[in-house]
């Protein structure tokens, strides 16, 4: 199924048609990755590999996406973590636009064309680690903004998604709607993902976007091995079907009963979940209440 050939939700149908999607991974993993994934070819010029000095201006950008994200957080990715674990063995999908699409107040956030002089300049140096000038003329530049970052695993067809990050924070007026749902759904089919493992925090704001696209099966409710303690891990078992009903106008996430609500800072929960996981028993995290603070609604695998 091509997303060309279905009706498309108006809010995935505008990231579309404003936005263009690029990947980065290192060419030898290219011929493993489906370049139109669901039919949304990824331009030529927009296949980067970051051993190049042409990905320089884009990896600058995903530096400044992170800090939106997780900067409050204190979960900055260091470059070479990018670099070892995403850009080079895995993969990097996402949206962006040319730097002349951006409002001002945007491009000052990612640092290009901060004034009328960098704006006309074909040199401008770089703020996000890099001493040397780029040959693009900034009102070219492309700037990412969205990107899931996956690293493969050794289970065939399985990959860890690392970091989902979108610029909507940033974007104000011009925000897109269900850009993060894109990209992560996107990349998965660019990367041909059957399982998806992953870490996040019980009180993520992303978690809404990981549940619309399944149930994660916890492999953990507690981790030490994280920098935060209470950060869950998960299995996601792609469901292609749900995939493409997601982008249809009018989809709703699947009700299913809860046996287990749990509030999202209570700590002795967590951990006796954990207990129960260590002892063998198999939990769904399928839905989070919004409110202060969360609730997390589970149900028991049988």
């Amino acid at each position: 199924m091509t997303i060309a050939a279905k009706d498309v939700a108006a809010r995935y149908r505008k990231i579309l048609d404003t936005c263009t999607p690029y990947v980065i991974s290192y060419t030898a993993n290219w011929p493993y990755l489906d370049m139109a994934p669901m039919g949304v070819e990824i331009p030529v010029e927009r296949r980067y590999t970051a051993t190049s000095l042409e990905s320089r201006d884009v990896v600058n950008g995903l530096h400044h996406l992170d800090s939106f994200a997780f900067g409050p957080q204190e979960m900055l990715m260091p470059r070479w973590v990018l670099f070892d674990c995403g850009e080079f063995p895995g993969m990097v999908f996402g949206f962006g636009k040319r730097a002349s699409e951006l409002s001002p107040g945007v491009r000052v956030r990612y640092h290009v064309g901060d004034d009328d002089l960098d704006w006309d300049s074909r040199a401008t140096r770089h703020r996000a680690g890099s001493k040397r000038a780029s040959s693009v003329p900034t009102r070219d530049r492309f700037v990412p903004l969205s990107m899931w970052v996956a690293i493969p695993c050794v289970e065939p067809g399985a990959w860890f998604g690392h970091n989902l990050s979108s610029a909507n924070l940033v974007l104000g007026d011009d925000a897109l709607p269900g850009l993060g749902t894109l990209t992560k759904l996107l990349g998965m089919k660019c990367a041909k993902v059957r399982k998806q493992y992953g870490a996040t925090q019980w009180d993520s704001t992303s978690l809404s976007i990981h549940l619309t696209l399944g149930e994660l099966e916890l492999l953990s409710a507690y981790t030490p091995a994280h920098t935060h303690e209470e950060t869950f891990s998960y299995l996601l078992e792609v469901d292609d079907a749900r995939l493409e009903a997601i982008l249809s106008e009018g989809w709703q996430k699947p009700a299913l009963d809860h046996d287990r609500l749990m509030n999202a800072e209570d700590s002795d929960a967590i951990r006796a979940l954990h207990r129960e996981l260590e002892a063998g028993a198999r939990h769904q995290l399928i839905d989070v209440i919004r409110g202060e603070p969360n609730q997390m609604r589970l149900r028991k695998i049988p």
